[in-house]
């Protein structure tokens, strides 16, 4: 029994992310290289996108459950500056053929600018942390995590203050006492049939049965839900400490808040006769301390190099009561996580490439650690390329590799401008693993697809 607990139930057990997106509310993939284009640069106020994109134009790929075909509308509004007085909204929702929902408000804010701080209202995408944004780690701000070739970024909730000083010293504050944890992907929780089940290719699927001592034995799920309130009431605060001189910016970050993603305690009991499996799931709050610091130096106006570190504290115990389980249960470990992140990039009007290097410098025992979630990335390169081939054509790669689980992601896509709002795309997304270890994206190496879409751009 005690497998069947380690390898089959807890490592699953992140439903309660579709309760939270279910409760709390009852991007087409862009590459992570930008071409300049007018559209981004314009003054209108509302910009934005929507299109359709296929996955599956060869056999037996795209057949995850999902992952056929999607329709995708991103919307990003910008007020001009009235007075002192900035607004920005950003949102982006994706429905798949599963007519499963995903949305995403990333941002939503007003900024109040004066002549050497800014002061910022609502959801604000935290700049804080390199190595947190460049390799989707998600331990700063949250994740759109509408797919995972490219999480995205998604902001934090409170009130932001950013100040520069003449000596070019800078400072900024965060504090807030709203919590909204990620929300994708989410899971379908069947109260009734007590089961829960997937609609993306993203989530791990719930085994609704398992084999013990040679018979089948079916497993049900309860979800132990909380109050609304004492889901969103949680504090976070942070601060940060910069220096900038010409070409040359540091900072130094703390952060205390809620973990991004939810965790679960699950009570897991067996009738005598075997006759099915109960597993009783409760969601926890766990708060870390998140710590780091940004070095960047820009040699000329085309080249600019980075340094990033980030350590990542989790507290031991969650936040509030914990429920008593017996010897059956099972409790998420947390475990401390330090990384460590170098990198370039070169732009011009019409090529952007970027090399980076991530490395996870705390220990982390994969034989040992079976209630601890993978690292997403251990000692990984990437590198990213975007060139304008013609007025009409545009070409991306971006690949990355892990030297120590042998992980691959392979993005590349091509785009044709029909017309200055018309761009048509084909492309393939690629994920390898090593099939003689487990690692993070183990669950998910069949999430491939060759797609072809179409997007209207205003």
């Amino acid at each position: 029994m005690s497998y069947f607990l380690k390898q089959n139930t807890f490592l699953s057990l992140a439903c309660v992310s579709l309760f939270m997106q279910t409760a709390l509310a009852e991007n087409s993939v862009s590459t992570d290289i930008q071409l300049p284009t007018k559209k981004q640069v314009s003054d209108s106020k509302l910009t934005g996108d929507f299109g359709f994109q296929s996955n599956a134009l060869v056999q037996d790929v795209g057949e995850v459950v999902g992952n056929k075909h999607f329709g995708d509308l991103n919307l990003n509004y910008h007020s001009l500056v009235d007075g002192n007085v900035y607004k920005k909204f950003e949102v982006s929702a994706r429905v798949n053929n599963e007519e499963e929902l995903m949305y995403s408000f990333k941002e939503a804010m007003i900024e109040y600018r004066y002549s050497t701080s800014s002061l910022y209202l609502g959801r604000r995408v935290l700049p804080w942390s390199q190595v947190d944004e460049a390799w989707g780690l998600g331990r700063v701000n949250n994740r759109v995590n509408f797919d995972y070739f490219e999480p995205g970024q998604e902001g934090l909730i409170g009130i932001f203050y950013d100040k520069k000083f003449d000596s070019g010293f800078t400072m900024a504050l965060y504090g807030s006492f709203i919590y909204v944890p990620e929300l994708n992907p989410a899971r379908q929780i069947e109260k009734d049939a007590r089961k829960v089940t997937c609609k993306n290719p993203w989530c791990k699927p719930q085994p609704d049965s398992v084999e013990v001592e040679g018979k089948n034995v079916p497993i049900y799920y309860d979800v132990a839900y909380p109050e609304i309130s004492d889901v969103v009431f949680r504090y976070s605060s942070g601060l940060k400490f910069g220096y900038e001189k010409n070409s040359f910016s540091t900072d130094i970050f703390y952060i205390r808040k809620p973990e991004n993603s939810i965790s679960v305690i699950a009570e897991i009991t067996a009738e005598a006769d075997l006759s099915q499996i109960n597993v009783e799931a409760t969601p926890q709050f766990y708060y870390h301390d998140v710590s780091g610091a940004n070095a960047n130096y820009n040699l000329n106006d085309k080249v600019s190099v980075y340094g990033s570190a980030i350590s990542i504290i989790p507290s031991k115990f969650p936040d509030g009561d914990q429920p008593y389980i017996e010897y059956t249960g099972l409790k998420p470990r947390k475990i401390k996580e330090e990384y460590l992140s170098l990198g370039t990039k070169y732009t011009n009007d019409d090529l952007v490439t970027k090399i980076s290097y991530i490395a996870r410098v705390s220990e982390f025992d994969r034989k040992n650690e079976a209630l601890a979630e993978y690292p997403r990335w251990n000692q990984a390169v990437q590198f990213s390329y975007g060139k304008r081939i013609t007025r009409k054509v545009d070409l991306f790669l971006d690949y990355k590799y892990d030297m120590l689980t042998e992980d691959r992601l392979t993005m590349f896509k091509a785009n044709y401008r029909f017309k200055p709002s018309i761009i048509g795309s084909l492309g393939i997304n690629i994920i390898g693993t090593n099939p003689d270890e487990k690692s993070y994206w183990s669950d998910f190496e069949n999430n491939d697809s060759v797609y072809s879409s179409l997007k209207y751009i205003f």
